[in-house]
This record gives C-alpha cells, sequence and structure tokens, in this order.
C-alpha cells in the first residue's frame, strides 16, 4: 500500500458567482501537518479546505470560513470516519464545492477515493466511496459543464502507479473510471474538461528514471482517444490544467529539460506553460525561469480577461518563495509576484474572478508546515 500525501491540484473556474469585494490578505492556519487543498467563494467570503493533523493523529479535511479581510470565521471537520487524505476543493456550479482525495477507512488497509459534495454553507450534501480493489486515489477534479464532475489521479491495480480518470454524476454517482498505464509508473495530476469529455496531464516515468509530462483525452464515457508525453533529458512533469473559455488548454508545470543554461550547461527548475486543442495539437509552449534559482508551477487559471494566472513557488532548496505570474492568452509576460511569509512557500492552488484571485498552498515557519492563504487584487498586491 502507498499514502499520497503530497497535495497536487488543478483549479477550473466553471462559474462565476457574484463578486463581494474583499481587502487583500495574507493568512497562516493550523498546526503543524496542515496543507491548502483549494478555496471557493462565500457570498461575503471564503470556504478554505485543509487538509490536517487531527487530536488523535489521524488525517482529516478541515473547512475553514474566512470572512472579506480573512479572519477566520469558523472550523469545521468533515464527518467522514477513518483517515482522510484531502487532495483539492474545487468550485461547483450554483455555489460550494467538492472535496476529493482518498480515504482508508476503519478497519480497511487500502486507499479507496473519495468525493464530497460541499454546499455554499459548507454543509456536506453527499459522500462518494465506493470500494474497489486494491489503492485509488483522487488527486484532482473539475467540473464537467452539466454532466458531473471529472476526477484524475492513481490506480495501483496492476502493482504499480497507473494514471485514472472517472466520471462522478452531479447527484454522487461514479458512472465511469479509466486507467492509463505502462511498464512504469503514471499518474493523472490534473484535469479538465466538459460534458463531451476529458484531458488529463500529469506525469509518465522513463526507463532512464526521468519523468514526461504525461497527457491523455477521454471521450464522454471514458474511452482513451489519445495518449501521449512530452520531455527531454531531465524531468518533465504537468502539474495543472485549465480549459479556456475558447474550448482550448493550458497545462501548467514545470521542466529541468528546457530553459536557460548557465556558463556549466546546467539548468535549474523552470515553469512550463504549454497551450493545446483538444486533440493534442501544441498551439504554443513557455519556459518561465532562470539560471540563479528555481521556479516551479503548480496550479493555473484563466483570468476574466483571458490572461493566466500561475501559481507555484521559486527560489532555492529550503528557501522558496510563494510565486504568481500573469501571462497573457498567448503566455507573454504581465508581472510575476513573490510572497516571502516563512522559510518555505509554496503554492498549490488558485482561483480568478473579476477583482483578483485567491491562492491556496503551504508554508513552512517555526511552528512547522502550515496552510497558506492568500487574496489579492489584479495586479497581485
Amino acid at each position: 500500500m502507498r499514502t499520497l500525501l503530497k497535495v497536487l491540484a488543478v483549479i477550473v473556474v466553471s462559474w462565476a458567482p457574484p463578486v463581494v469585494a474583499q481587502s487583500s490578505f495574507e493568512l497562516r492556519w493550523g498546526g503543524a501537518g496542515s496543507l491548502g487543498l483549494g478555496s471557493v467563494p462565500q457570498a461575503t467570503g471564503t470556504l478554505v479546505a485543509a487538509s490536517a493533523l487531527q487530536p488523535a493523529g489521524a488525517r482529516g479535511t478541515v473547512l475553514v470560513a474566512l470572512n472579506a479581510t480573512g479572519q477566520v470565521l469558523s472550523e469545521t471537520a468533515l464527518p467522514v470516519n477513518g483517515r482522510v487524505f484531502g487532495q483539492a476543493f474545487v468550485p461547483a456550479a450554483g455555489g460550494g464545492g467538492y472535496v476529493v482525495g482518498s480515504i482508508i477507512a476503519d478497519g480497511a488497509l487500502d486507499h479507496d477515493l473519495l468525493v464530497m459534495r460541499i454546499d455554499a454553507q459548507g454543509g456536506v450534501l453527499w459522500t462518494l466511496t465506493p470500494a474497489m480493489a486494491n489503492d485509488q486515489h483522487v488527486l484532482a477534479a473539475a467540473e464537467a459543464g452539466s454532466a458531473g464532475l471529472h476526477i484524475a489521479g492513481t490506480d495501483n491495480s496492476s502493482g504499480s502507479h497507473d494514471a485514472l480518470v472517472g466520471r462522478v454524476s452531479s447527484s454522487g454517482t461514479l458512472q465511469w473510471t479509466a486507467v492509463v498505464g505502462g511498464p512504469l509508473d503514471e499518474e493523472g495530476l490534473a484535469v479538465a474538461g466538459d460534458a463531451n469529455g476529458a484531458l488529463v496531464t500529469g506525469r509518465q516515468m522513463n526507463f532512464s528514471g526521468e519523468s514526461d509530462a504525461l497527457f491523455f483525452a477521454v471521450d464522454a464515457m471514458g474511452t482513451v482517444l489519445w495518449s501521449s508525453s512530452w520531455g527531454g533529458v531531465a524531468d518533465e512533469v504537468g502539474n495543472a490544467l485549465v480549459r479556456r473559455s475558447n474550448g482550448t488548454y493550458v497545462m501548467a508545470g514545470t521542466t529541468a529539460s528546457y530553459g536557460p543554461v548557465d556558463q556549466q550547461g546546467l539548468r535549474r527548475a523552470s515553469v512550463w506553460l504549454m497551450a493545446l486543442e483538444s486533440d493534442g495539437d501544441t498551439l504554443w509552449t513557455r519556459t518561465i525561469g532562470d539560471t540563479l534559482e528555481g521556479r516551479w508551477g503548480h496550479a493555473v487559471a484563466e483570468a476574466p480577461n483571458g490572461d493566466l494566472l500561475v501559481a507555484g513557488g521559486a527560489g532555492l532548496d529550503h528557501n522558496t518563495d510563494a510565486l504568481v505570474l500573469r501571462r497573457s492568452a498567448l503566455g507573454a509576460a504581465v508581472w510575476e509576484r513573490r510572497y516571502d511569509l516563512g522559510q518555505e512557500e509554496r503554492l498549490t492552488h488558485i482561483h480568478a474572478d473579476a477583482t483578483g484571485f485567491r491562492a491556496t498552498g503551504r508554508t513552512f515557519d517555526g511552528s512547522g508546515l502550515r496552510m497558506l492563504v492568500l487574496r489579492k487584487n489584479g495586479q497581485g498586491l
């Protein structure tokens, strides 16, 4: 059995609620081991989900309600029996969202996939935990238009990690799952799509020990339409995916094979953006980095004007800042902001709206690893 604690996500903004003016703020929350899973808007604030250690030592998921200035109004542990490994909290049409991840039920040994529908007030509408053989982890999710929710993650029925994709109805029924795998590990780290199907990105290990960015598409019934991978001589990974308003997709991830080279011929990690058609044709790619420090892309969202907001981290090992980039619709630089709130920061989820963005992730300081929440305006300030 393998336990995945790494939080990976994809953020797709598919519903535009009334936008309430909110102040910019930065919040660190929780005890040691708390990780931000994402956020959804509420009438006068924000509802954030966190993966946190419970008093008995087991991992669970907590909903944290914030007001417009970032003050904590309430904290509610989700009522699930077992050890819950939350991975993402994504918006739902009409308000609220979906918490996804995996659960080890009381008395069980394997992970089962977990999907919970949360209403706009933070109440649980339904919970899906189908009992399936071996381990399944949901690492990302995005609404499928009017057809429910697409999920992506991993399945280890073959004895190694294979990429998992599935669809859940709006009432909480698992409609289908499909698995894409090979002789080595594959992981579905992000998904986006509509009622007609979905695109998944992630990573695929190769025989030289590095990873390539994995892409594959499925139709409305889960039939795999095509599968491919992109990469070079080092590691690449697709961490996030957004379906744009024009029907194309943009992947955000990290590359160590492309980008600037220093005088010794070495590269540091760079943010990697790739725009694609639904059939896999590449529209453009961008590599964002330098030779002085690393940059990592973990989340992407489309702003109302078509710009892209990319979130992640930048810096050197054990000394990193939270990073947000604003890029044009074609990937050109607009601005870059860094947020230094401790020793190590990383943003793993981002949502855009008419007044700016909200992002969640993690920060490490003297109190240990804690959830990080940012609310900023359209200039990142």
